[in-house]
């Protein structure tokens, strides 16, 4: 899937991105679509005065989505 489709099946199916880890200034989070799993990698410096919770909706981090195929 290209990261345009990833954004609309977000909206679509409306996932939660789960958060795993921070590493060397960097949030991950994942959520799973019934294609496949999308991957967010977001940058610390970035997240501003946001309330980043263990549970997000999927399509709020939309901006930070990295395609692994």
């Amino acid at each position: 899937m290209t990261n345009t489709e990833i954004k609309k099946a977000t909206y679509k199916e409306k996932p939660d991105a789960h958060f795993k880890m921070i590493r060397s200034g960097i949030a991950y989070y994942y959520a799973d679509l019934k294609e496949q799993r999308v991957h967010y990698e977001i940058p610390v410096n970035d997240m501003g005065t946001v309330d980043f919770t263990p549970i997000m909706e999927a399509k709020l981090l939309n901006r930070w989505i990295v395609n692994v195929v």
